[in-house]
């Protein structure tokens, strides 16, 4: 909810889609959805969940006009998936390549007159700098979106604009200035090949989740990405100041939303050397259940023993600190949390639970079966209500 405030206030301009792929507990996504967010989904199942999967009061297919706040933001889809989308009437999507156009107008074909498919151009962007870029995957070069706009012309497909992610983690807010640039680019293309005007432009994500240098000391913060974005917005608007036309602005924020809601309690059930000058620890879950974002996701876990989070500022001056690693339970040397070399920590006994905070993005979502380990993490649900008191009867 504070995070929301914050971007409600820093990039009003701009309708936030949830990334559902982030972090798809409904009780997240229901508390998202009554704030007013929008999602972004990438998959059938993420879909069906945000249209069926939010309780009878909140669900999206109850409500009408609701999927205009969805978008289908993946740029290669599997056709049964963008059937299901467009027969519930989730008609916004993407596409970077020919072959996904000719795959789209397929199902465009077969919808009903007053139900079409609504497209957006993903660009490629500059995301060098950022912690996971989607570019040598995704996206399609700005210099090469004139000829993809002639083929869904001659499709009859509805481009309404452009998309581009500039990769999760953003580490250079000026890459969204560039990526304004080029949407320019696209949209002048599309006027100049007589193409119905687009309106609409999607910034994708990046943006981070706390500005505790969980993964990059140097990234910009959101206060910093979000006065970049909304000066490239002011600029990209200027360029068509003899025109009567008006713009409408999404993003796909996943872990800015989700990063700091999740505390992981982890056991620990053995050591070694802890009566030493370091120690090894090992706990029940890993880099193939809820840490699998130390390997994919570049993030540098902190952990933080229960006795010391209990304890008053007074007293954790009293603890030594020791060179610390940690690893996972499975009997792979790659299933490590912690090392040595980067992480001191109070020694810990068998038995202490370790807290692992911001660990809501792109954790136990990711987890997988491995060495007999199911990785279900048993949830336990809080909410502060002390700070969020509503006078509405109808409020949260």
């Amino acid at each position: 909810m504070e995070q929301y405030d914050q971007w409600q206030q820093l990039l009003p301009m701009v309708e936030p889609f949830y990334a559902v792929k982030s972090n798809p507990d409904p009780v997240i996504l229901r508390l998202l959805s009554a704030l007013g967010c929008g999602f972004d989904c990438a998959t059938q199942g993420e879909i069906d969940l945000v249209l069926s999967g939010l309780g009878n009061d909140l669900n999206f297919a109850d409500k009408p006009n609701s999927t205009d706040k969805m978008v289908y933001a993946n740029p290669q889809k599997m056709k049964s998936h963008v059937e299901f989308a467009a027969q519930n009437g989730v008609c916004r999507t993407v596409f970077d390549g020919e072959d996904e156009l000719y795959k789209l107008a397929s199902v465009n074909d077969k919808l009903p007159e007053g139900r079409k498919l609504e497209l957006l151009l993903r660009m490629s962007t500059d995301d060098e700098k950022s912690v996971c870029s989607f570019s040598h995957k995704f996206g399609c070069p700005a210099q090469e979106a004139p000829e993809l706009l002639k083929i869904a012309q001659e499709l009859n497909l509805n481009v309404v604009g452009v998309s581009f992610h500039v990769g999760s983690g953003c580490g250079d807010e000026g890459a969204y200035k560039k990526a304004f640039n080029d949407a320019y680019y696209v949209f002048e293309a599309a006027e100049q090949l007589g193409m119905p005007k687009m309106s609409m432009v999607d910034i994708g994500g990046g943006f981070p989740g706390d500005n505790l240098g969980s993964y990059r000391e140097d990234a910009p913060t959101f206060p910093k990405i979000a006065k970049t974005v909304a000066a490239a917005i002011t600029d990209f608007e200027s360029k068509f100041f003899n025109q009567e036309r008006k713009f409408r602005y999404i993003a796909e924020p996943g872990r800015y939303f989700c990063a700091r809601s999740t505390t992981i309690a982890s056991k620990v059930y053995g050591r070694k050397g802890g009566r030493g000058k370091n120690q090894a620890l090992y706990i029940d879950n890993g880099v193939y259940g809820s840490f699998n974002n130390v390997v994919y996701d570049h993030f540098n876990p902190v952990p933080i023993k229960l006795q010391t989070a209990l304890k008053g500022e007074e007293d954790l001056d009293s603890d030594e600190m020791i060179p610390t690693a940690i690893f996972g339970p499975t009997c792979d040397g790659l299933d490590q949390i912690c090392d040595q070399k980067t992480t001191q920590m109070p020694r810990a006994e068998v038995d202490d639970w370790l807290l692992f905070e911001n660990m809501g993005a792109y954790t136990h979502t990711a987890s997988f079966v491995f060495n007999g380990y199911t990785h279900i993490p048993q949830y336990i649900h809080c909410i502060n209500t002390t700070d969020y008191e509503s006078e509405d009867s109808n409020g949260l």
